[in-house]
């Protein structure tokens, strides 16, 4: 016993230094830029007061409740607010998070040499991890919450009345509720697995277990629902996230599955890897869980391991499922970087299906000298891959905007531009206009309300520089300026058509859908009447 757990302490510590310095060290090396959430998310964490950070979040500046930014506020203001900083927070939280889940996995099954490298290795060629663990957005604290949380929902099931447990679970369900809004599909659904162990055990303690969720649910509603109705308005009159379809649903549900990087050539590339690794991962649950069911809950209550390869595939299939049924009937939320945390349960059930097909392995003593070999060579991979990612903001953007005339405004029309370019001070005269009219306009992209909404609102909240109300959008403030037009987004094309904005000149921008229009601001006097616009046209 006493060597199994000098073993798991190096193990542990070995691989929280290899998840740490090989993504700290890409993060280090990578170009920093911050994509839009991001940029949202420094700048509440950056707001000097507290107060005023609670009220601008409720206004519609993020979709999700305070918890994130109310841990990171502190972290940013009593030690570092510089960026690199508060991204390796977010690294060392990941890190610390696959340690415990590799430790919890190694206490329920198999053994600690073999699961290092099967963990590390499905934690590499998952893409979601690499995404998230460097950003400074609430993923950060809503990995480690719902690790923790999982780990307690699987304790209960054998001590349902255990006080400790209870105590824990409440605390932990509730951080998550306060975390992000897809805990309340992770509570929901831990809630219907309960409630069926219930029924089919028989075992009344099971109803405790029933009431931390209604203890929850009665906190959140008090303190949080006020507010979540007003961050709601952000998402009306329709969300940015597209309705689901068949290959957004195999595509954001693949993202969450380990993949090797390869194209099958019969399939769609778009579809053909992530229908594969669904059918395969679900049809593993299935075929292992089935028959383990038919042994009867005596038998399930023996078998930990088990029971958390049950609750695993039980809440990650119940939150996709519940995910793509709010989609389809309220409001689109089917995306995959909201249910990340489902990534653990996935990794899980990997594992146990390893041991489940290869049976129990002892690993030579002369074979685990190669560890330290193989973990600078899955940690040289994963710096490299952190290294090389591209920020979700298009910065080669920045390589086409105007640089002799920079008295000269420049719009683009949409916030994913304008927040990066704007923080990171690229442009001196960046600028976005706020136009609901042609945002809310039918066949217009999705994001463009919800931008309109987030951007309105840093204006009113923080006073930013270059947003631009639409009735100042005119020949005395504007006489000349340029525009990043996108085909996608109807926004300067209605100035244009009226007649107010003239197109000087069309400059090249090798950029698919884009085009940069050097233009003029008409003044009330030159602009053409209806009749001219008709003659012309």
């Amino acid at each position: 016993m006493t060597r199994y757990k000098a073993e798991m302490r190096w193990l542990s510590v070995g691989l929280f230094l290899l998840l740490a310095v090989s993504i700290g060290l890409g993060l280090y090396f990578r170009a920093s830029w911050l994509w839009m959430d991001e940029v949202l998310s420094y700048v509440l964490i950056s707001d000097p007061s507290l107060v005023h950070l609670n009220d601008a979040l409720v206004s519609g500046l993020d979709a999700n409740p305070p918890l994130f930014f109310n841990v990171y506020w502190p972290i940013g203001h009593y030690i570092s607010l510089n960026p690199l900083f508060l991204r390796l927070i977010s690294v060392v939280l990941f890190s610390g998070t696959i340690v415990v889940f590799f430790w919890y996995t190694t206490r329920l099954i198999g053994n600690g040499f073999i699961n290092f490298v099967l963990i590390s290795v499905m934690v590499y060629t998952t893409y979601q991890n690499f995404v998230h663990s460097t950003g400074i957005r609430s993923y950060a604290i809503l990995l480690p919450i719902s690790c923790a949380y999982f780990i307690s929902m699987h304790r209960l099931i054998n001590r349902p009345s255990n006080i400790r447990l209870l105590t824990a679970h409440t605390v932990l369900g509730l951080l998550l509720a306060f975390c992000h809004n897809y805990g309340a599909f992770y509570l929901a659904v831990s809630g219907a697995f309960f409630f069926i162990l219930l029924l089919w055990s028989k075992d009344r303690t099971y109803w405790l277990v029933l009431s931390t969720f209604g203890i929850i649910a009665l906190v959140w509603l008090v303190i949080w629902y006020p507010s979540f109705v007003i961050q709601s308005d952000a998402g009306k009159p329709h969300s940015w996230i597209p309705l689901p379809t068949v290959s957004s649903f195999f595509s954001n549900f693949g993202d969450l599955i380990p993949a090797v990087p390869i194209r099958i050539s019969w399939l769609p590339p778009s579809l053909g890897l992530d229908v594969l690794r669904v059918v395969l991962v679900v049809g593993l649950y299935l075929y292992i869980a089935i028959p383990g069911i038919k042994t009867g809950y005596g038998a399930i209550r023996q078998n930990e391991a088990f029971q958390f390869f049950l609750l695993s595939g039980f809440v990650y299939l119940g939150v996709i499922i519940v995910a793509l049924l709010v989609s389809l009937t309220y409001t689109s939320v089917f995306i995959s970087r909201y249910m990340w945390p489902s990534q653990l349960l996935i990794m899980y059930q990997l594992v146990y299906t390893y041991y489940y097909f290869a049976g129990q392995q002892r690993i030579a003593p002369r074979l685990a000298y190669f560890l330290p070999l193989y973990a600078l060579l899955i940690g040289s991979v994963i710096f490299y891959k952190v290294w090389k990612m591209e920020s979700s903001f298009r910065s080669s953007l920045l390589t086409y905007l105007p640089k002799q005339q920079e008295q000269y405004p420049v719009f683009v029309e949409r916030a994913d531009y304008f927040l990066p370019i704007w923080y990171h001070k690229e442009q001196p005269n960046v600028s976005f206009m706020l136009d609901w009219k042609n945002a809310n306009r039918p066949n217009n992209l999705l994001s463009t309300t919800t931008d309109y909404k987030i951007l309105q609102s840093l204006a009113d909240k923080y006073h930013v520089k270059g947003l631009v109300p639409s009735d100042t959008f005119n020949a005395t403030h504007f006489s000349h300026f340029y525009v990043v037009d996108e085909k996608a987004i109807y926004q300067i094309e209605d100035y244009i058509k009226r007649g107010q904005v003239k197109v000087i000149r069309e400059l090249p921008i090798d950029i698919p859908g884009h085009r940069l229009l050097e233009c003029m601001f008409l003044k009330s006097d030159q602009v053409p009447n209806a009749s001219q616009l008709l003659h012309t046209n």
